[in-house]
């Protein structure tokens, strides 16, 4: 088994490349020397999204500011499918969850969804994409989700793109089994899931939601899963039908 070159892994903003120099921000700087106890000479890891993962040196440590000199490329820039989640927030450890397993799950865009029975506190985008920032690091992927405000569920449905499937998950059940319908869209490139919020969609919303032209319903099974369960089962049935597991 390949031993791993570094021990903490970062995105930044800053353009990487061969014998580029980096300055972590405050935060990173803290983290790096007060958190992790690392010193000048260690490796560490940095992604921006944009040119791959690259291991960098520390030439200095300081709690206010880093200086990391990137050394070589461990991989190339790698894109992830072409999914949006669509889900209803919950309450803020709940939805906190949400966008983490979602960033984990390879999800490409994430829009939180105000309907009827909607009941949570009010959403701090900035703590959203810190949740995804922070969970993009940890399991590796090259580039972090797009977080978007919370609109209305009929504004959300109305902007979907003609071609973009959209995956109605039903917790009245009433749709096809995930596993029977799901591998018949293994082709298609665009992706959308909805998922609804603790009490489920009204029936008027379902119904708009299926009346959608490109928009499928499948059934997450017999039993009424919580809004982060359902959220986790659907992406996790996508990828291994249509994604890139």
């Amino acid at each position: 088994m390949k031993t791993k070159q570094y021990s903490v892994r970062l995105f930044v903003t800053s353009n990487l490349g061969q014998d580029l120099g980096v300055v972590l921000d405050k935060p990173q700087s803290h983290y790096i020397a007060t958190v992790m106890r690392r010193a000048a000479g260690e490796r560490i890891a940095l992604f921006n999204g944009r040119d791959g993962e690259w291991l960098g040196v520390l030439q200095e440590v300081h709690k206010n500011h880093c200086l990391v000199h990137v050394t070589e490329q461990l991989r190339s820039q790698e894109e992830e499918p072409d999914i949006h989640l669509l889900f209803a927030p919950v309450k803020k450890i709940q939805t906190n969850m949400i966008v983490q397993k979602a960033t984990e799950l390879g999800v490409a865009e994430i829009h939180p969804v105000l309907t009827r029975r909607t009941n949570s506190e009010r959403l701090k985008k900035d703590k959203l994409e810190l949740q995804a920032l922070e969970a993009a690091e940890q399991c590796e992927r090259l580039n972090l989700p797009i977080i978007h405000d919370a609109v209305k569920l009929d504004d959300a449905i109305k902007l979907l793109a003609p071609d973009r499937l959209l995956i109605f998950c039903d917790e009245r059940r009433s749709g096809n089994a995930a596993l029977d319908i799901l591998p018949q869209f293994k082709d298609y490139r665009k992706w959308s899931m909805i998922t609804g919020p603790e009490g489920g969609f009204t029936e008027e919303e379902s119904k708009f939601i299926s009346a959608r032209e490109n928009t499928v319903a499948i059934s997450l099974g017999r039993r009424i899963l919580r809004a982060e369960t359902a959220v986790i089962a659907g992406l996790s049935l996508l990828q291994a039908t249509c994604g890139d597991w």
